[in-house]
């Protein structure tokens, strides 16, 4: 019978300054990894595989995750302020009440993806699949959709106060009780 290790915030950091140690940079991976409540801010995460982790409540404020792979992660009520994701794939991953204020999610698959009741103020979606996305009662003032994928998105209650929907791709996209969708830029009905 094996027994289960924990690992602290600085073993994780132990984790990360080894895999960019040497010649050739190692993305650490962390699959299926249960790392609620972990503190990585500012930690430099670009290409690491969190597919299947667990990060619920985790602080990743200002961490690059540049090109990681986070599909069907757990990020609930995660801070992931000013968090750079651009190229990631979090395809199914569940966000739900996470902080995403500031954060650069440009070209990012996130597909399927549980977005229910977060605060994304100023972030960037600019390029990215949000097909079949849940939004619902989401904070999304100021956001940028530029050239972004929503088909088949629940915008649900959500509030798009000055947000940028120029060139968003909406198709079968739910908008039931849309909050400011008339002081979102660009939006054409």
């Amino acid at each position: 019978m094996s027994e289960n290790r924990i690992l602290t915030d600085q073993d994780l950091w132990i984790l990360i300054a080894q895999s960019s140690v040497g010649d050739s940079y190692r993305p650490l991976n962390l699959r299926g990894a249960i790392l609620s409540g972990a503190n990585l801010s500012g930690a430099d995460l670009s290409g690491a595989n969190f597919s299947k982790a667990n990060l619920q409540g985790a602080n990743l404020s200002g961490a690059n995750l540049s090109g990681a792979f986070l599909a069907n992660a757990d990020l609930s009520g995660a801070d992931l302020t000013g968090t750079t994701f651009e190229g990631s794939v979090l395809a199914s991953a569940n966000l739900s009440h996470a902080v995403l204020n500031e954060a650069d999610l440009s070209d990012v698959n996130l597909s399927g993806a549980d977005l229910t009741k977060v605060s994304a103020i100023n972030a960037d979606f600019t390029r990215a699949d949000l097909s079949n996305c849940f939004f619902s009662y989401a904070e999304l003032t100021r956001a940028n959709f530029f050239k972004a994928n929503l088909s088949g998105a629940d915008l649900t209650g959500a509030d798009v106060l000055e947000a940028n929907l120029n060139r968003t791709y909406f198709n079968d996209t739910q908008m039931k009780d849309i909050l400011n969708l008339e002081r979102a830029v660009g939006y054409k009905g």
